[in-house]
């Protein structure tokens, strides 16, 4: 049994030394979604077996082909609008009030209808290179990364790795920017279809659209993929290991915890989706580590404890609601506690199925963000800001939750699945993130980060994307605050680990797809940011440049490699001194 799992309380609870079963340990009913339990090739097989197609095919639908239907026409229909407006100009000589008031009908339409729709093609434009292009990118360099990494030659330092990744994405650069030169060039010219041909003749219309958009697609794939080579190769120095440096100087002191990946469940005995019956079960581990953390609290003051996603193993109500029980009977942590949603807060549809698939719009997926803002609200609604405009900081989340007519909006989320609350709590995801917990008494601000890309099928849950609004967010609060030093907390890694053995699997379904993005939003204040991130259960601390990359290992599930198990968080030390802030040390805390 795993050395932090849940004993039984009482001799009355002891089971028979010739029992078949002990029920505490689980069955093979518990590793129905473990790689661990069963292999890659089992779950594969059983997602399969056990999809709903008739979702997945809806779904499909509203990811993929609505997206792509609206970048085609939207171009061709905003032509076809400029040329009536041109025509009506046209004979403003022979009819000159019909044409003026045509005109003005024209020019109202376009204002009211015309904005909004070319920036709803932009919007889905980048959905689908998210959903479709920088997934095939980023498996495509791994997967030829992975091929060079293999060739004779030391590969263990990481000078000699960062010289093959990058050889790798020049190689993906090419051949993507190919595949989207001959998608464009085996489509042809752009189809221009009418704005009365959508009514006359929509099959037509459709068709031309998905030409459009394979054109469109094709061309902005080649281009992307170039900017991805710039980002990737100018954006991103290489990766080293951290190491400390002795004190500069009389600055202050900061002390942080981070923890990550508590992976809480709802149940006494209950197993997690990772490990199956081969980890820890309950939340034994979990209790012991807060314990330690409070500990070590009472003893030297610790300024905020940070969580880096993967609070729960699954989001589900009862898993939040043991996680509140936890910081309950821990004020002096509570009153500390910052986190961010993980994966497996949000994207997990059925814990016991990976081959179920939920719509985009279900009421699964906004109940599962509606528990993470309410359990939000009840551990740190007051502490942290709600960004405006321009890096402005708004009402606290708390006050931001309580406007107008949100309350009773969400309870009718929570009590009847009301479709006005599954539209407000996508407003308000949209408007949460990041949080910002402001820097107290010259101390340290906290920017926190959803990193979590939409994702409605658990078999896929871990890929990670920053919204383009959040990273626009992120860069205006460095600028307004600049002598502020910022930690700023993700679930997903930013790089990629600098060792040879990480796992092809893992390199691609768990990968940050926009990551260079993210360091580019840091990259000019790394002298006062630091990045603390969890999600793979890798121990290991890195800079980029000067920007200094903290992963955690898991507090129930330990880190890869012979810790696997062992939980663990960090205390790190964040030296501030002339609006700079730098790791000074950090001290990994194990636990019994």
């Amino acid at each position: 049994m795993a050395k932090h799992s849940d004993r039984a309380v009482g001799a009355g609870q002891a089971l028979a030394s010739d029992s078949i079963l002990d029920l505490r340990r689980g069955d093979a009913d518990d590793d129905r979604t473990s790689p661990y339990g069963r292999g890659w090739r089992s779950i594969v097989i059983s997602t399969a077996l056990e999809s709903n197609y008739l979702t997945a095919s809806i779904a499909f639908v509203a990811l993929i082909i609505v997206p792509a239907l609206l970048v085609g026409i939207a171009a061709p229909l905003l032509l076809a609008y400029g040329r009536s407006t041109l025509g009506a100009v046209a004979v403003i000589r022979s009819h000159p009030f019909a044409a003026l008031a045509s005109l003005a009908v024209l020019v109202g339409l376009a204002l009211s209808a015309g904005r909004p729709l070319a920036a709803k093609a932009v919007e889905n434009l980048w959905h689908l290179h998210y959903t479709l292009v920088l997934p095939f990118f980023v498996g495509l360099r791994e997967t030829i990364s992975a091929a060079i990494e293999r060739l004779p030659g030391q590969t263990h330092a990481s000078a000699q790795l960062d010289r093959r990744r990058r050889l790798a994405t020049v190689l993906a650069t090419l051949l993507l920017a190919a595949c989207g030169i001959l998608l464009a060039a085996s489509v042809g010219a752009l189809a221009h279809p009418g704005l009365v041909d959508v009514v006359r003749q929509p099959r037509a219309v459709a068709r031309a659209g998905f030409g459009n958009a394979a054109v469109v697609l094709g061309v902005s794939t080649a281009l992307a993929s170039v900017y991805w080579l710039w980002r990737e190769l100018a954006g991103r120095p290489p990766l080293r290991d951290w190491t400390a440096e002795p004190p500069a100087g009389q600055g202050r002191m900061a002390r942080v915890a981070h923890l990550s990946d508590l992976h809480v469940v709802g149940e006494r005995y209950g197993y997690r989706m990772e490990c199956g019956t081969h980890g820890p079960r309950g939340n034994g581990s979990i209790r012991h580590a807060l314990d330690k953390l409070q500990a070590i609290h009472a003893s030297s003051p610790i300024e905020r404890v940070l969580v880096s996603g993967d609070v729960t193993d699954a989001g589900t109500r009862a898993e939040w609601a043991e996680f509140l029980d936890l910081l309950r009977c821990r004020p002096e942590l509570r009153a500390r506690a910052l986190f961010v949603p993980g994966n497996h807060d949000l994207n997990i549809v059925d814990r016991t199925n990976t081959g179920r698939a939920d719509i985009p719009w279900s009421v699964g997926h906004a109940l599962r963000r509606l528990r993470f803002v309410v359990a939000l609200d009840a551990i740190q609604g007051e502490r942290v800001h709600v960004v405006r405009a321009a890096g402005a900081l708004g009402p606290s989340l708390r006050g931001y939750l309580r406007e107008g007519e949100r309350p009773a909006r969400l309870r009718g989320l929570a009590e009847r699945g009301t479709w006005r609350g599954r539209w407000e709590i996508a407003q308000v995801w949209s408007d949460a993130f990041p949080l910002v917990a402001p820097p107290r008494d010259g101390g340290t601000g906290v920017i926190l980060l959803d990193s979590n890309a939409r994702s409605h099928f658990s078999a896929t849950n871990a890929v990670g994307v920053v919204s383009r609004l959040q990273l626009k967010r992120l860069a205006g609060i460095l600028d307004a605050f600049p002598d502020s030093g910022w930690i700023v907390v993700l679930h997903h890694h930013v790089a990629e680990y600098p060792v040879a053995s990480v796992k092809l699997a893992d390199r691609i379904a768990l990968s940050l797809m926009n990551a260079p993005d993210v360091l580019s939003a840091v990259g000019r204040h790394c002298s006062r940011v630091v990045i603390l991130h969890g999600h793979r259960h890798h121990d290991w601390i890195g800079t980029s440049g000067g920007l200094v990359l903290c992963s955690a290992p898991s507090v129930s599930l330990g880190s890869v490699g012979s810790d696997l198990y062992r939980g663990s968080f960090h205390i790190n030390e964040l030296a501030l001194s002339n609006g700079g802030m730098r790791l000074a040390t950090s001290q990994r805390v194990f636990f019994e």
